[in-house]
């Protein structure tokens, strides 16, 4: 049995086979195994990104990284998380895709395909604010980019579509007039009242004025006024 290449030059060409085999599963759409081949990559180059200062720390024990430079490593760091992102958006895994979009962003705050991404997942989760800065940061980078103009066509209309609602509600607390339903409502109480009021007093052919004086002043007193004091 082959004795296996622990050097650094050898996990690198292996990580790198492995974006190649994920890739090819990626074109086929077959998203699944794709990921499978993107994740394996972090076993292999995950520990190689050592700070400067832990490589001192660890002295002997820390790998020789040959003439495989930091940047390097990083770099294939930050692509396999953004594939990883991508293949769980394809796969509508959107908080998975945000999770390794932000893997990504840690290793660089500007990855502009990680923000893409990312600006992509948080639309489909509707975090609208999120979104919109994303995607716009990222359209800077990609102007030509037709599903970042899509997704930024429909943010738009999500935008308007809340804020229309938010315009609705204000509408509906500040409007104060009376419905004709309760206004309806309220005149046939003082017609019953009126009634009820005649069979108190007594019905009469020829009223009085000082009688109908106290009928109104007494269906006042039941209905309550609805005047300011002058």
């Amino acid at each position: 049995m082959a004795e296996m290449d622990n050097t650094v030059e050898a996990m690198m060409k292996k990580a790198n086979e492995l974006k190649g085999e994920g890739n090819a599963f990626y074109k086929e759409k077959k998203y699944q195994k794709a990921l499978g081949k993107y994740t394996k990559i972090f076993l292999y180059i995950n520990h190689l990104a050592l700070p400067q200062d832990l490589k001192q720390m660890v002295g002997n024990r820390a790998p020789d990284t040959g003439n495989v430079k930091p940047e390097d490593v990083k770099k294939l760091q930050i692509i396999a998380n953004q594939n990883c992102a991508m293949c769980a958006l394809r796969q509508l895994k959107f908080d998975k895709s945000v999770d390794f979009s932000e893997r990504a962003l840690k290793i660089d705050p500007e990855a502009p395909k990680a923000r893409m991404i990312r600006g992509r997942a948080r639309l489909r989760l509707g975090n609208l604010e999120g979104a919109r800065s994303d995607l716009l940061f990222a359209q800077k980078h990609f102007p030509k980019s037709d599903p970042i103009k899509s997704d930024l066509s429909e943010l738009k209309k999500k935008f308007k579509k809340v804020r229309d609602k938010q315009r609705q509600q204000y509408a509906g607390m500040f409007d104060r007039k009376p419905k004709k339903q309760v206004v309806e409502k309220n005149k046939k109480s003082t017609k019953d009242i009126s009634n009820l009021v005649s069979e108190m007093v007594g019905e009469q052919s020829h009223t009085s004025a000082s009688t109908d004086k106290e009928i109104k002043s007494l269906i006042s007193e039941m209905v309550g006024g609805d005047k300011v004091d002058k």
